[in-house]
């Protein structure tokens, strides 16, 4: 070369890569490269590989075939899987949905038992399942609710209770659905015990353990009033006090999992951002929704998180649990289309909370959200030009950054 002049290695790259565009006339997936042979000019991504066809229907048909046949592979899968999701969702499937229904019939019979006393049923995750109002202040004695279907196959006069630990200072009640009844304990007391799970056989240790027994919703419901008596008594003398007295927000953010805490900070966050709607729970257990927004407006709340490796832009996961593979393997699926009207995706950049909110219908359309004529996505990449790592702009492959429009700062 001579003196002054040099190759730019990255620039010739750059323009061979670039000779493969998707025009605007183009159907989505299909992009025409000029550089190729005239015979097959239009190519498409399928998998790892970009074939190439000699027409525009051609590639189209391709492209189609290829998304069908993940559909159908799928849905193999799944049917393969068909009898064991049954059998367990048949056994560990109506748990949640259970405590919920035991929950609620709780809280009716406590309020048309005792006028004028207030109870509540929290939102999913939390340590409390019920809050029971001691006093006019907000003070509330947190109730958790463990419920089981039958006795144990084999043994049937044992009844088994699932993850009964790290209640501490709550009042935890142990539901038979089948006998409709339940033994109170002292959830200090199962922590102490140090067993994640609780087996009770009437007239044996853990039976013994409990400090009532056999109570029908009439008798739990005087019991726990009692309770909540002695507890409003003993306030002002913390030493006497058996139990720990919350508020209702304390009790509204007590989650076990700090994933789920991080969320309902996020859900905090909006609605301070958002005043002017009126929000609130919904009332089914480990629904496909947060919140409700004016009655009306379902809506799905994630946590974003910065790209890994240095890339730009933030994700979130989209995607629902759907059981495990005979090898014990958590299956995930993406959301079903009319799962819930608009994400609410958030993100933390020092300590400020950033929004995202996507219609679902515009989830639906670009292919996240799965349905009869598409697989959906479990992952979606988010972008704004106020936070995070941008895009190159002298990128070959332009980053379609088609969220942004839907980016709200904080308040």
């Amino acid at each position: 070369m001579p003196k002054g002049v040099f190759i730019d290695k990255r620039l010739k790259k750059r323009r061979r890569a670039s000779s493969s565009r998707r025009s605007a006339t183009m159907p989505k997936g299909v992009c025409i490269n000029k550089r190729r042979s005239k015979k097959k000019p239009y190519g498409v991504r399928i998998g790892r590989s970009s074939p190439y066809y000699a027409t525009v229907a051609e590639a189209v048909a391709a492209l189609e075939a290829y998304r069908a046949g993940k559909l159908k592979k799928r849905a193999t899968a799944r049917a393969a899987l068909a009898v064991k999701r049954a059998r367990d969702l048949a056994i560990y499937g109506r748990s949640s949905a259970t405590e919920r229904e035991v929950a609620l019939a709780l809280v009716a019979r406590w309020q048309a038992t005792i006028p004028g006393r207030t109870a509540l049923v929290l939102n999913d995750g939390t340590k409390a399942d019920v809050l029971l109002r001691l006093s006019e202040e907000d003070a509330w004695l947190p109730v958790q609710l463990k419920t089981t279907s039958g006795t144990v196959k084999g043994s049937p006069n044992t009844w088994n209770f699932h993850n009964v630990t790290g209640y501490s200072g709550m009042c935890v009640v142990c539901w038979r659905c089948d006998v409709g009844d339940a033994w109170v304990y002292n959830g200090n007391a199962l922590n102490e015990r140090g067993k994640l799970d609780l087996s009770v056989t009437p007239r044996r240790k853990n039976c013994e353990l409990a400090l009532a027994r056999d109570l029908n919703l009439d008798a739990l419901v005087q019991w726990l009033s009692e309770q909540a008596q002695a507890q409003a008594q003993a306030q002002a003398q913390a030493h006497l006090c058996r139990w720990t007295t919350v508020t209702e927000h304390a009790a509204r953010h007590d989650f076990a999992s700090a994933a789920q805490a991080l969320e309902m900070r996020g859900i905090d966050a909006f609605k301070a951002s958002f005043p002017k709607h009126h929000y609130a729970f919904p009332k089914g257990q480990n629904t496909q929704v947060d919140l409700l927004k004016d009655a009306t407006t379902r809506q799905q709340f994630k946590t974003a998180r910065a790209a890994s490796n240095g890339a730009a832009g933030f994700m979130c996961d989209l995607h629902t649990c759907a059981g495990r593979d005979e090898a014990g393997k958590q299956l995930k699926d993406p959301y079903p289309a009319g799962a819930f009207d608009e994400l609410v995706a958030v993100a933390w950049v020092e300590d400020k909370a950033y929004f995202w909110i996507i219609p679902a219908a515009e989830l639906e359309a670009k292919g996240y959200l799965q349905s009869e004529s598409q697989p959906g996505k479990t992952c979606l990449k988010l972008h704004a030009s106020q936070i995070g790592v941008q895009p190159n702009p002298h990128a070959c492959r332009k980053v379609d950054t088609w969220t942004h429009k839907y980016f709200h700062s904080a308040a």
